[in-house]
């Protein structure tokens, strides 16, 4: 069995969902492979997972037409509290100096995937399959797909293929890229906690010598916590009962948000930084994690990817692309990766230049830290250009990142 799609997105995630969504048309039929079988979740109370979308995600979710509807759900970010444990320096970047209502905004996961497969779901032009499993790629006039499905090997030929399956992607491998692995030698705590006095549309970033810890307002009383440490480390602070793990948090971030009262079951994971040494190869496009997997840091994995997918649309918008030929397609391909690799680059560079100042305990760099943080504090044009930097408008000049297609 074999049929044609005009682009197959490899991945039904986040990024594979926003990408076939950002680059649909009337004339155009998309294909999502996906290895899992979906399922829409409900918003998940104390345990459920979250993302922070900065302000440009937002302006390419108002050019989807999904804002309205994740907004409601939503937790704004006015103002970013970043502070140095032990040290005096303190920064506070605010919305309000920029004249926007916020800098950006925290949603559950859930809430995010559901939206936008019910998007999917009333789409004519875009195919969700899931429990489709890759198996292999080859190059023609076209790229010819084989997948696996309810023990069926199955054929799918398209003019253009979006891979987003993921850090571990089996998709890369088989296109013979390579890619780099940067062990951090860290590892991440996720949980989510109640507070006795929250404070409504402040998030916190605290560096502190084991590695930074942020706490991410969720609405109400809930936060969303990622804190770093080494894996021996984290990995005991994670099997903590709840009461010795608040204790150890609370001593760590202190009493801005009052007590700490409840905490989730935590999750924890080792930290890379995969960099792929590609971003094209034929007509796939490398997008998401296998494309470049973030310290988590500066909250930046799926903000980049989706300003990548703004960029994708920009330059297919106008294009049909089932008539181009090899060497138009090479084009518009090539000027992807070199419009879009500067700034994966940067952002990248960024977070680890972040983990590296902020995440050891000599004293010299402990005084460099607290005042490179109270300089950025008293000198404007820095700090806007750091506002501007995570808002993910440092390389405008897209119409998504105004809000329109």
């Amino acid at each position: 069995m074999s049929a044609n799609s005009d682009i197959v997105v490899i991945g039904g995630g986040l990024v594979g969902l926003s990408a076939a969504l950002a680059l649909q048309r009337p004339d155009r039929h998309i294909s999502i492979l996906e290895s899992t079988a979906l399922q829409q979740k409900q918003p998940g109370g104390l345990n459920a997972r979250s993302i922070a979308l900065s302000y440009a995600s937002v302006q390419i979710f108002k050019a989807l037409g999904l804002w309205q509807e994740i907004k409601t759900q939503a937790s704004p970010i006015k103002t970013i509290h970043i502070s140095s444990r032990g040290e005096w320096g303190v920064t506070r970047l605010q919305a309000s100096d920029y004249d926007l209502e916020a800098l950006g905004y925290v949603v559950e996961s859930q809430v995010l995937d559901r939206l936008l497969l019910d998007r999917i779901g009333c789409s004519k032009g875009i195919s969700l399959v899931t429990g489709a499993s890759f198996e292999s790629i080859e190059f023609g006039d076209h790229v010819n797909l084989a997948y696996r499905s309810e023990d069926k090997l199955l054929d799918l030929k398209s003019s253009l293929v979006l891979v987003a399956d993921g850090t571990q992607s089996r998709t890369r491998s088989c296109l013979g890229i390579e890619h780099r692995n940067i062990n951090y030698a860290q590892a991440a705590i996720i949980a989510n906690v109640e507070v006795s006095k929250p404070a409504p549309g402040i998030a916190y970033e605290r560096f502190t010598n084991s590695g930074p810890l942020a706490m991410l307002p969720l609405g109400g009383r809930r936060y969303a916590c990622v804190w770093t440490h080494d894996p021996a480390a984290s990995n005991e602070l994670a099997q903590l009962d709840d009461e010795q793990f608040i204790a150890s948090l609370q001593n760590c971030f202190g009493y801005r948000l009052g007590f700490l009262e409840k905490v989730s079951p935590r999750f924890c994971f080792p930290l890379h930084r995969i960099e792929a040494l590609g971003l094209i190869k034929n007509r796939c496009i490398l997008l998401g994690n296998a494309a470049n997997t973030l310290h988590p840091v500066a909250g930046q994995g799926l903000n980049l990817a989706l300003r990548d997918v703004a960029r994708l649309s920009q330059l297919f918008r106008n294009q049909c692309i089932r008539s181009l030929d090899q060497p138009t397609i090479g084009e518009l391909l090539d000027d992807y990766e070199s419009s879009r690799v500067v700034e994966q680059r940067q952002v990248a560079c960024l977070g680890d230049g972040m983990v590296s100042l902020f995440s050891n305990d000599l004293p010299v760099l402990n005084k460099l830290r607290a005042g490179a943080l109270a300089l950025l504090d008293i000198v404007p044009p820095l700090k806007a250009e750091v506002a501007m930097s995570g808002m993910g408008f440092s390389y405008g000049g897209n119409p998504m990142l105004r809000g329109r297609m």
